[in-house]
């Protein structure tokens, strides 16, 4: 099939030397996980959900995760990650710097008037919100040649390889990519936090972006959260993705299953008639959301969610953006890969919100 230059300068990142002739034809990133692996994936996420729900504090977790781990049948799988998870706060800076930034920002009270009602009752009731178009577009031309330059440049290094068919570069926002403020937006838009703020609170934490791009013929991921067990009770985690191209019925848009947040339940621990659910498959509910390019998606991260398939000749590209509560760990090192000079640029509100001295 021909495709332009624009979808040509992505094959060394996605992987890929051409795009297939029938783009709907099912790719499945899952394809390659195992029978066995699934059961023990579920085996695992099952024990952690139960422990993590069993108790509202980490204290409370910590005691029951110390008593299960003398069982003789313990899931050591299990106990690793939650060991990670409870094993004391992750926080590099005082509390009141994140207090502070809430409070230049005008978010530290929740009734800050930057949500409306509706946005609200769709968190609480969907698990998402489309926030609309928050970049015009001036600032999506420039990030579009910003984001296809750095993937001919970095696209193919061994840190941003992802799946066969994705173009992706990680921690967009603290990398020199990000030299005069461009992407600024992804982590500071007002909007976006006070989103992240009424879900999480005011003790929030930028933990980590990427940059996504479905090919032509690709991106179908499995139903997934971004946690790695399930979740009743105070939310630990959320995403944003940025629209950099319209999302469409057709071209990747993110699928979503309303109100799966509430369930205290992650997909891979789901059983669907006796065996392990497949996550390919659709998920009774599920909708994909769509919007104009420059929109902005914000979701609980516990929510039910996965990329669908890009079944058009075009690129569709995306940009996430993860936050945390303040003491979780980030899955982003945030000092160990902030280019210096945009550190430097930085003001105390921006690194309050990336949590770094």
């Amino acid at each position: 099939m021909d495709v332009n230059e624009e979808v040509t300068r992505y094959f060394p990142a996605a992987q890929i030397d051409a795009i297939p002739d029938d783009l709907s034809k099912p790719r499945h990133i899952l394809n390659t996980v195992s029978a066995q692996q699934r059961r023990e994936n579920r085996e695992r996420c099952v024990v952690a959900t139960e422990i993590w729900n069993a108790a509202d504090s980490d204290v409370g977790r910590r005691a029951i995760l110390d008593a299960y781990k003398a069982r003789e049948d313990a899931n050591q799988g299990a106990i690793g990650i939650l060991e990670m998870f409870l094993g004391g706060s992750f926080n590099r800076l005082p509390l009141t710097e994140i207090e502070y930034a809430m409070d230049q920002l005008g978010l530290n009270d929740e009734d800050n008037g930057v949500l409306s009602d509706a946005e609200k009752e769709a968190l609480d009731r969907d698990g998402y919100v489309n926030l609309g178009p928050l970049l015009d577009a001036g600032q999506l031309h420039a990030m579009r040649d910003r984001y296809d330059a750095a993937i001919e440049e970095q696209g193919a290094n061994a840190e941003n390889k992802e799946k066969q068919g994705i173009g992706r570069v990680v921690d967009t926002v603290v990398k020199p990519m990000n030299r005069d403020g461009l992407l600024d937006p992804v982590f500071m838009h007002p909007r976006l936090l006070a989103v992240v703020r009424y879900v999480l609170g005011v003790h929030l934490k930028y933990i980590g972006s990427n940059y996504h791009c479905t090919m032509p013929g690709y991106g179908h991921q499995g139903i997934h959260a971004d946690f790695i067990w399930g979740v009743r009770g105070e939310p630990q985690v959320v995403n944003a993705v940025w629209m950099i191209d319209e999302f469409t019925e057709e071209n990747g848009a993110t699928r979503v299953v309303p109100g799966s947040h509430r369930s205290g339940l992650h997909p891979t621990a789901d059983i669907v008639n006796g065996a392990p659910r497949d996550l390919n498959a659709p998920v009774d509910g599920e909708v994909k959301i769509t919007g104009s390019a420059g929109s902005c998606i914000v979701y609980n991260a516990h929510l039910w969610h996965g990329g669908t398939q890009n079944c058009t000749n075009k690129l569709r590209r995306a940009q996430h953006a993860f936050f945390s509560r303040s003491h979780r760990p980030s899955s982003t090192d945030v000092p160990a890969v902030i280019d210096k000079a945009l550190y430097e640029r930085l003001g105390r509100v921006e690194r309050a919100v990336l949590d770094i001295e």
